[in-house]
């Protein structure tokens, strides 16, 4: 009938438009789009069009294009609270939380009674690491929605990074009690089980989360980690990502001080006795966290780069000033991105988080200048011929495996060092 229509009036862009919502009601995704494009050739200064074209082009993962086509509508009508509202998420998800901002802010004061205005507006503040404003949105939601799965979720992450386990435990369980579907409240609470010692719940929380989303990488490896299971080959990315990112606020303090964290300086010292007064170096921090390798190495590096997989993280090692690129990336992916470009690839306290260690050990050695050198930790494996997996979600390795591996890539083993790499739960963990 709308085809009709527009055979009747090719020009008249409501005709569009309407096209547009129905292909999309259907998912007819791409068919929508040329449709709502039609419109907007025929009456561009109509916000509803760009916005709905922006809706499309998200649902398609199209993010970047979705943005502009909201920022569009918000240039067209911004006394509407949801069109800022879509710009604020898209933004958001493109990794801008910073520009998001005002984009929430303006929502919110548009209309300061919805409830999903103010959880996404805490979940933008928790991304910036403001937890106390973040936390303050949160319980505004759920003043307005008791019942909001999602807002107890979050609420009990900023309990969960500060270590206010009980308190974190009762948000995630909230979360269930309104949703007990909800596969992220799942993993988080058994994530709190795990750190009080009650492996029996976290194993079923863990499962939970399993079965609700089969492809949840990160409780299948938490729940391979605790049974003992054959372990994959690595941590998920998501898992790390989200892990450094939850911490990113107080790693250092956490890291250095209750856990006795020196692996930066043991490795440090081990160059130095390698390569006495090596300078102008090319340095890749692989995993470089807050900074604090990039701190121990920075005085040999003409340029020093840090990648890590936790945006949160990138930010507080900008913050330090010392490094010369920063960089958002997977390790492997660094290392295969690049041929003979660096002097020193430094990797502490990351490969706990790699099981085999062939792709990145090969990758690494293909990265380096001839002559050039790879410094790493790992966590020390006695009953294995390869690695294992603790229960802490964390990788050890054989020494024996290291060396047949070292042999394989062409790299030459020229020394290792036993010592105690940190603290865990009042106990040495011992490393190479």
């Amino acid at each position: 009938l709308i085809r009709r229509a527009i055979g009747y009036a090719p020009d008249n862009a409501v005709y569009y438009f309407n096209l547009g919502n129905v292909y999309r009601a259907q998912d007819e995704l791409d068919a929508a789009a040329a449709a709502y494009r039609e419109a907007i050739a025929l009456q561009a200064n109509e916000a509803d069009y760009h916005n709905n074209l922006g809706e499309v082009l998200a649902a398609q993962g199209r993010w970047d294009q979705a943005r502009d086509c909201y920022a569009r509508a918000v240039g067209l009508q911004a006394d509407d609270a949801i069109l800022q509202l879509n710009l604020a998420q898209a933004q958001r998800v493109l990794g801008q939380p910073e520009a998001a901002l005002p984009a929430y802010w303006r929502a919110a004061e548009l209309d300061h009674d919805n409830p999903w205005i103010a959880l996404d507006l805490g979940a933008c503040l928790q991304q910036l690491g403001k937890l106390d404003a973040a936390a303050a949105h949160y319980r505004q939601a759920l003043a307005m929605q008791p019942e909001m799965a999602q807002a107890h979720n979050n609420l009990g992450g900023i309990h969960h990074a500060r270590g206010e386990l009980a308190e974190a435990a009762a948000c995630y369980t909230a979360a269930l009690t309104a949703d007990p579907e909800l596969a992220e409240a799942h993993r988080n609470l058994a994530g709190v089980l795990e750190l009080t010692g009650d492996r029996d719940h976290a194993m079923h929380h863990y499962a939970e989360a399993l079965r609700i989303k089969p492809d949840y990488a990160e409780a299948a490896y938490k729940l391979a980690a605790l049974r003992g299971e054959a372990a994959p080959d690595s941590a998920p990315p998501e898992y790390v990502a989200s892990l450094f990112d939850q911490y990113a606020e107080e790693f250092d303090a956490h890291l250095t001080g209750m856990l006795g964290y020196c692996t930066p300086q043991r490795l440090r010292e081990l160059f130095d006795s390698l390569a006495p007064g090596a300078a102008q170096l090319q340095v890749l921090d692989l995993g470089c966290g807050t900074g604090l390798s990039g701190a121990a190495f920075r005085e040999c590096a003409a340029w020093l780069c840090g990648v890590d997989l936790s945006p949160r993280m990138i930010a507080k090692a900008e913050q330090r000033g010392i490094y010369d690129a920063l960089r958002v990336s997977e390790v492997l992916a660094q290392l295969q991105s690049e041929s003979a470009r660096w002097d020193l690839i430094v990797a502490a306290d990351v490969f706990v988080y790699l099981g085999d260690l062939s792709d990145v050990l090969q990758s690494a050695a293909r990265a380096l200048r001839p002559a050039g050198w790879l410094v790493f930790s790992v966590e020390q494996a006695a009953n294995t011929e390869r690695f294992t997996l603790h229960e802490a979600g964390r990788y050890a390795h054989n020494l024996r495996y290291i060396r047949r591996l070292a042999e394989q890539t062409g790299l030459v083993l020229r020394a290792e060092e036993e010592t105690v790499l940190r603290q865990n739960l009042g106990k040495d963990v011992t490393g190479l």
